[in-house]
């Protein structure tokens, strides 16, 4: 329900404490994170996420009632004037709404693995760059994968730029914050690590990705860690005949993840 009261100054103090929200800090500490623009709200809505709050910039409506208010239960919607909104938009040039989403249990702790021999997860070492995680959980979520471990210093997925680029996908794949210990219970349970690696024997497209796979993807400056490469039991190299020195990290991570699709594609007849 839409109040008709419009929450005219930026220094309210309700604007004041989502505007908090901007940080990874806070985000962490309340279990809520920011939702901006109406494509990506309506993603969400569908995706069955908690939506705690919407902010609607007054003269939105139109837009409101074509992309959010079909999906509208108790939802508390709140106008607000452009200055209030702005400041708690992370964009240049703000859509006109914003919404306050529960992550409830998308932080995942423990894994529920299907019993079939199918299964695709992705480990981030150290991944760092807001817009290739958002590229990755896009590809990751079009692959079928079935979520996504965070290892050590890996990128916070709730930032702006990651919710932007992945287009809504981060809203349908499950993500787990204690990669190593999920990705402990996995390797127990029968998958098998792979990883691009300098000590890879075989082209990525010589290699049998079809099973119960964990495809690691590492950070984008050093690739992945020691420590990780011991634990491949696939070694991966990406052909590259026209002698570039490296790939961007979502680049590699769609090549894996589709030639893994390809395989299981053949696979199934």
């Amino acid at each position: 329900m839409i109040r008709s009261s419009i929450i005219q100054s930026r220094s309210n103090p309700k604007i004041k404490e989502w505007k908090k929200l901007k940080e990874r800090k806070h985000r962490l500490d309340q279990g809520k994170y920011l939702v901006e623009g109406f494509r990506l709200l309506e993603e969400a809505f569908r995706a069955g996420k908690s939506i705690l709050c919407i902010l609607l910039e007054e003269g939105k409506e139109e837009d409101f009632d074509r992309y959010v208010k079909p999906y509208l239960q108790d939802e508390e919607v709140l106008l607000v004037s452009h200055e209030a909104l702005r400041e708690i938009s992370s964009t240049v040039n703000p859509q006109g709404i914003v919404g306050v989403v529960s992550m409830g249990t998308d932080l995942r702790m423990h894994l529920s693995v299907p019993d079939e021999n199918t299964s695709l997860y992705v480990y981030l070492d150290g991944l760092q760059d807001p817009g290739n995680l958002g590229t990755i959980l896009r590809s990751a979520h079009a692959a079928g994968a079935r979520g996504i471990l965070f290892g050590k210093n890996t990128v916070d997925p709730y930032g702006d730029k990651v919710l932007r680029s992945s287009m809504g996908s981060i809203f349908h794949i499950p993500l787990y914050f204690q990669g190593d210990t999920a990705l402990e219970e996995l390797v127990k349970k029968g998958f098998k690590v792979a990883v691009t690696s300098l000590l890879a024997k075989k082209s990525l497209f010589q290699e049998d990705l079809t099973g119960n796979i964990v495809v690691v993807i590492g950070n984008e400056g050093s690739g992945i860690t020691r420590e990780m490469e011991e634990k491949g039991d696939i070694l991966l190299c990406i052909p590259m005949p026209g002698g570039a020195e490296s790939l961007n990290a979502s680049v590699a991570a769609s090549i894996v993840l589709f030639e893994r699709v390809r395989q299981m594609e053949l696979s199934r007849g």
